[in-house]
């Protein structure tokens, strides 16, 4: 049976035959202009992503940078997101679900206060919508299918004597679940999605929603994804940090052709991530 890592790969390097990849990593390309639809990021973007923590625009010693990888998680973003910076933010709201339009956007955020040291998670994007509320992504793409059967639990750190870190900041469900992270989690990494929450629950009082936008390929492993996203939902729901999910096919299939935010973004989308979602 055809899992969606395979499925994943062998999509994105169908569609690499259109780019120059790095000689010495077939799935990598060759530059990380070659991997982005704009051919490069976009100023702010390149600025945001070289404060943030996942070096994912340089090259290493011993492999090339992240985002030049054909599966990277951060170029799907960038390539579905970087066009939109001047373009109608009313229709990415409603691509994600959201009603307002979408005032500013900023990748790779980092929440202040994070009680946790030495440093706070970086969540992928920041969208800041009219009125003030905020929308926090995390974007998965091949991750969750990578290591099926691996339990992503929380370190002693997150548990000190006499606090629960959760509960001071508002989210006694997340708690209560953090607790309880022994129970096996195939996909979902439930315990860096409760990381997220609590930054952002100590990052000020402004609403947030946290949204888990990932890729859905259709295939039994996904179906099975969905329905731990749809429990963990369940096991939160009613904490101040609201949790939403939504599939980047649902976010692709909101917007129109004519509604793009740049020419050629819609048939590059569709050509490379949403011509073969299932098989």
């Amino acid at each position: 049976m055809t899992t969606s890592m395979r499925h994943i790969c062998d999509t994105q390097v169908a569609w690499s035959s259109t780019i120059l990849r790095d000689p010495r990593r077939s799935d990598y390309a060759a530059t990380l202009g070659e991997n982005l639809f704009l051919n490069a990021l976009r100023p702010q973007t390149e600025a945001e992503f070289q404060h943030a923590d996942g070096a994912e625009l340089q090259d290493g010693t011993t492999r090339p940078a992240k985002m030049r990888a054909l599966i990277s998680s951060s170029a799907l973003a960038v390539n579905f997101f970087d066009a939109w910076r001047d373009a109608s933010s009313a229709v990415l709201g409603r691509a994600l679900g959201v009603e307002t339009p979408v005032v500013s956007l900023r990748f790779e955020y980092k929440p202040e206060n994070y009680p946790v040291g030495p440093g706070s998670p970086n969540l992928d994007l920041l969208l800041t919508l009219a009125g003030g509320h905020r929308v926090a992504i995390e974007s998965k793409f091949a991750e969750p299918f990578r290591s099926p059967g691996d339990d992503a639990l929380l370190s002693p750190k997150y548990f000190p004597a006499q606090s629960r870190l959760w509960d001071i900041a508002g989210l006694p469900r997340a708690q209560q679940l953090a607790g309880q992270l022994s129970a096996r989690w195939e996909y979902l990494d439930a315990a860096q999605l409760l990381k997220h929450m609590l930054g952002l629950a100590n990052d000020g009082e402004i609403p947030c929603t946290l949204l888990y936008l990932w890729y859905d390929t259709g295939l039994p492993d996904a179906a099975a994804h969905r329905s731990e996203i749809t429990r963990f939902a369940d096991l939160i729901a009613g904490d101040r940090i609201a949790f939403r999910a939504r599939t980047y096919q649902e976010a692709y299939d909101a917007i129109l052709d004519r509604d793009q935010p740049v020419d050629g973004w819609y048939e590059y989308m569709k050509a490379r991530y949403f011509d073969a979602t299932t098989v």
